[in-house]
């Protein structure tokens, strides 16, 4: 699929509201000067929005498969599975990273971010978690950015909601067509930047 159009289907936002706008400008100039021309613009902006909103609702692009693996890899943590073969391991590639704050952030390898995820079934075990805001786009035809922002309740909040954001890395692994997961960043935690003490 061309960039351009996984750009397109994966952010129809503004497109979709420019189309609007000139569906609405000739349907009202249609209207006013009673020209069959300017309707017919009209119709037509109004079936190349519909067609966009479809398309980028049913067509799955590279983005939309990856998120996928952040579903699962919530739904494990909410769990504390950590080995199951839905678990928060097997989201993760062999070279997985773990940074706080940044991506530009020193980081841990993979056993890092493992014991990192293992303080959930501990310390940190979720009671609650609410998907605040989720996000992605598609960067390369095997490589893809998911933004996450979560509300969530844990033993060690004392009962009290902390609200974090995470930037998730996800590649194509050729070799089991399936999308995993080669770097996390922990970027907040209450607004400002999460640093490597927390996930101990």
């Amino acid at each position: 699929m061309p960039a351009f159009l996984v750009s397109l289907l994966e952010s129809p936002t503004v497109p979709l509201a420019v189309l609007i706008l000139i569906t609405v400008g000739l349907g009202v100039a249609a209207r006013a000067r009673e020209d069959s021309r300017l309707l017919v613009g009209a119709v037509s902006a109004a079936a190349a929005a519909a067609t966009l909103g479809l398309a980028a609702w049913l067509v799955p692009t590279p983005g939309s498969r990856a998120v996928a693996t952040i579903d699962r890899l919530v739904a494990a943590a909410e769990q504390a599975d950590f080995d199951g073969p839905e678990g928060m391991f097997a989201q993760l590639s062999d070279s997985a990273s773990l940074h706080f704050g940044t991506d530009r952030s020193p980081g841990v390898g993979l056993e890092g971010l493992k014991s990192a995820l293992r303080t959930l079934g501990r310390r940190h075990r979720i009671r609650e978690n609410t998907v605040l805001s989720r996000s992605f786009r598609t960067i390369a035809p095997d490589r893809v950015m998911v933004e996450l922002g979560c509300r969530t309740v844990t033993e060690s909040s004392m009962g009290g909601p902390v609200v974090t954001g995470w930037s998730f890395e996800l590649r194509l692994d050729e070799t089991s067509g399936r999308w995993v997961i080669q770097r996390v960043v922990f970027q907040t935690l209450g607004g400002r930047p999460a640093d490597s003490r927390i996930l101990r």
